[in-house]
């Protein structure tokens, strides 16, 4: 099946802070990457577009979705935020609109979970299908734990709706001085794609080097506990995971988490484990998520997926 990637024509994707969104998306996974100008073009078996729309990209798929489903190659939109059903901004709010159009279907990067899962509930012809974040082993970084600090990295929004798990435990950190040399946190950078100046240029691969510093990365998967970017992160920095497992990867990698309560005192007991035994699950913990995500895997389940809608 030949899939082709489809992106903004004028969206800044050089100013994302994370290799998640654009081009870079499809990067590991050997897909072809096109404007949206270049849709129509038909020489794909399945469009997948990308979510971070300007309104010249939006016209321009208004006239591809004219054209009859039977004519052109089902198009999936790419979903990477619960909460995108509630976007405001007319860009993303076009993306839901073609709920139910002839050929178009949505591929998410998380499970449905909060108002996205909802409106999954109210689709009648259009289908979804999943597309994780892949598996880079090229931004693998190779530094032994016994080498780094022994501290817990904590890094992103501090958001206490979005972010609960991470927003307390900064709370705690702030309260507890003798928490405060346990953890090592990173201020978000902000959002230089929107017009706002970055705090920091701690991102991309320089994020997964300041990781790798550090025994220990902390994670969540917002209120929604889903999989971001982060869980694939903390693997390529060779870091020990702790906090909680997105839902959909606690079967395969959650025995890599000691329980976390988030108490204080469990980061004090993850952070004085015996070395070994932190590298053991380090180790254990990228392996999982090497063949868990890795892009062959992926593909063959997505391929799967959109294989198993034509012959309903």
């Amino acid at each position: 099946m030949r899939i082709i990637y489809f992106h903004s024509d004028t969206h800044p994707y050089e100013k994302a802070i994370y290799p998640g969104v654009g081009p870079a998306f499809a990067r590991p996974l050997s897909w072809q990457a096109r404007p949206i100008s270049r849709i129509d073009e038909g020489d794909c078996d399945c469009a997948v577009v990308d979510n971070r729309l300007e309104p010249g990209d939006v016209e321009m798929l208004k006239r591809h979705l004219v054209v009859a489903a039977s004519s052109r190659p089902p198009l999936f939109f790419r979903i990477s935020d619960p909460d995108m059903p509630q976007a405001a901004n007319p860009c993303v709010r076009f993306i839901f609109e073609c709920a139910d159009h002839p050929g178009v279907h949505y591929a998410t990067t998380y499970d449905p979970e909060g108002p996205f899962l909802t409106f999954v509930r109210t689709l009648k012809a259009s289908r979804v299908v999943h597309l994780p974040y892949p598996y880079d082993s090229s931004r693998e970084v190779e530094i032994p734990l016994a080498v780094r600090r022994r501290k817990v990295l904590l890094s992103g929004s501090n958001s206490k709706t979005l972010y609960p798990l991470r927003h307390a435990l900064r709370r705690k950190r702030s309260r507890f001085p003798w928490l405060r040399p346990l953890i090592f946190e990173l201020k978000h950078p902000g959002y230089p794609e929107e017009g706002k100046p970055p705090r920091h240029d701690i991102t991309h691969a320089r994020f997964v080097d300041f990781a790798a510093r550090f025994t220990h990365f902390f994670l969540c998967g917002t209120r929604y506990n889903v999989e971001l970017m982060k869980y694939v992160e903390c693997a390529y920095a060779g870091c020990v995971p702790v906090g909680v497992p997105a839902t959909s990867l606690n079967a395969a990698v959650g025995h890599f988490f000691l329980p976390y309560a988030a108490r204080a005192f469990d980061l004090l007991r993850d952070v004085s484990q015996p070395i070994k035994a932190l590298e053991e699950r380090a180790t254990g913990y990228r392996a999982a998520m090497r063949e868990l995500r890795s892009p062959p895997r992926i593909i063959g389940d997505f391929c799967a997926e959109v294989r198993s809608m034509e012959r309903r």
